[in-house]
């Protein structure tokens, strides 16, 4: 049995086990991390006796899950349980990880040492999307992989900005990998996968997104990155949990704030406040660029001695 099969298999189980109530998010992803380092062929039913439960008790979910995972395979969607070497170490080092992810794409990118994630509001300026699509540029013909989550506004600047560079670009989905949204979006989400990047998401092929999902999925964000950006924000927009996700995982956090207090904006808030109360890195023109890159690349190696990372 192959590597991607054996990961299926295992993550449709793991699903299973938690659609049927049998283990919690929680404890499924303890349940994977015994299975690490164990011999591949018996780790089916290592989880089951780990889970003290019969295949026949889990019969209906596991078909559901399955399904799901097969479908997504037939359409290029990989599944990658936590116990995987095929799962990014980064990732995997965070709190509350997920125990199974959704790659489309290149797998290359979970490969590579963790990038910078550039985020911000829907509801951005154009001077904000200019500063994301630049931010992204440099990061990127800097080696970095720019993570983001192809959101209007800041999200979308990021990713656009990364696929003028020559490092890829990886969209965290809070959906099912069948396809991409917002609608908007589709065509440079296309461009993501064309391009060497890839999307990634906590959830089965079909699954449609909720309003809790994309809170969430702000962590795996973090996870895949040393470091992020919030370029724009208001004080209790969603980027506000990108940066506590980052604060709590011991990821570097930077905010691009006004050059100037004539520039402040309602975008700015967030920025500013997570200058002035949490200790972000403070981005105020290109003349930081420079200064950032450092700090994010001695975030990285950090993460390599202390994670196992690739640096």
């Amino acid at each position: 049995m192959t590597e991607i099969a054996r990961d299926a298999e295992l993550s449709a189980l793991g699903l299973a086990l938690g659609k049927a109530g049998h283990l919690s998010d929680s404890a499924l992803r303890d349940a994977f991390l015994k299975l690490r380092g164990t011999n591949a062929d018996d780790q089916v039913e290592s989880l089951l006796a780990i889970a003290g439960v019969i295949r026949p008790a889990v019969a209906g979910s596991l078909a559901a899950t399955t399904n799901a995972i097969e479908r997504g395979l037939a359409s290029g969607v990989q599944a990658i349980p936590i116990s995987s070497d095929r799962y990014p170490a980064a990732l995997r080092g965070i709190v509350d990880a997920p125990p199974v992810i959704f790659i489309r794409g290149a797998l290359e990118v979970l490969h590579r040492p963790p990038g910078i994630a550039i985020v911000g509001t829907r509801k951005a300026t154009g001077h904000g999307l200019t500063i994301a699509s630049r931010l992204a540029t440099f990061f990127g013909n800097a080696g970095l992989t720019v993570v983001s989550g192809l959101a209007m506004g800041i999200d979308a600047a990021a990713h656009e900005g990364a696929l003028l560079s020559a490092s890829p670009t990886v969209a965290v989905l809070a959906h099912g990998l069948d396809k991409a949204t917002p609608r908007a979006n589709s065509h440079l989400a296309d461009r993501i996968l064309e391009n060497g990047g890839a999307w990634i998401s906590e959830h089965p092929f079909g699954a449609t997104p909720k309003a809790e999902y994309f809170v969430l999925r702000n962590r795996i964000q973090v996870g895949l990155s040393a470091a992020s950006i919030i370029v724009e924000g208001e004080e209790r927009s969603g980027s506000s949990t990108q940066a506590e996700f980052c604060l709590r995982n011991r990821r570097l956090l930077l905010a691009v704030v006004p050059d100037s207090p004539s520039r402040v904006v309602t975008q700015s808030q967030l920025p500013m406040l997570l200058v002035n109360k949490r200790g972000a890195m403070a981005i105020r023109s290109r003349d930081d660029y420079e200064d950032s890159l450092a700090a994010v690349r001695r975030r990285i190696a950090d993460l390599s001695i202390t994670m196992g990372v690739v640096a």
